[in-house]
């Protein structure tokens, strides 16, 4: 089995972070999201892509048991979400508009938003291990650069 890379994580989560978010445009749905790249653009298709990369990465770290990675990465994701909601809920969001977004989202999908996030690093750890048993390196950066340039046409359409 090959193991991941940065590379090959972050070309996945921007694949992943692409594909949802263009299902999410032609489907019209997701009014929150709509509002997040509206006003935070290439910030919030930067910070989606972060995010993803860091709970996938650490968990390729614990472990190289692909099957192990699937749950470590659900386990770090929600060890994320809902940290972050406590940090939410006892700081003072009024002066951050990034921050009072957050907590206006967790309002209004609450714990969803657990199954959402769950699903989109288990898709970014998948598509990764797709990339790297299927594809050469140059190959993986290529669709890394196509999809991000996809992703940016996305986040200016909303």
């Amino acid at each position: 089995m090959n193991y991941h890379t940065i590379i090959t994580l972050a070309v996945g989560a921007i694949i992943v972070d692409t594909i949802v978010g263009y299902i999410l445009l032609l489907t019209k749905s997701g009014k929150t999201i709509r509002q997040w790249y509206s006003q935070f653009t290439i910030g919030a298709y930067t910070m989606d892509i972060a995010s993803l990369v860091i709970g996938t990465y650490i968990a390729t770290l614990l472990t190289s048991n692909y099957y192990l990675q699937f749950v470590y990465v659900v386990i770090i994701g929600l060890i994320h979400d809902t940290s972050f909601a406590l940090f939410l809920n006892n700081v003072n969001t009024k002066g951050s508009k990034i921050l009072q977004f957050f907590k206006d989202y967790a309002k209004e999908y609450g714990k969803k938003i657990l199954l959402v996030d769950a699903l989109m690093l288990i898709s970014t750890l998948f598509v990764s291990n797709v990339l790297l048993n299927t594809f050469s390196n140059s190959v993986i950066i290529f669709l890394g650069v196509l999809f991000s340039y996809f992703g940016l046409l996305m986040v200016y359409s909303f």
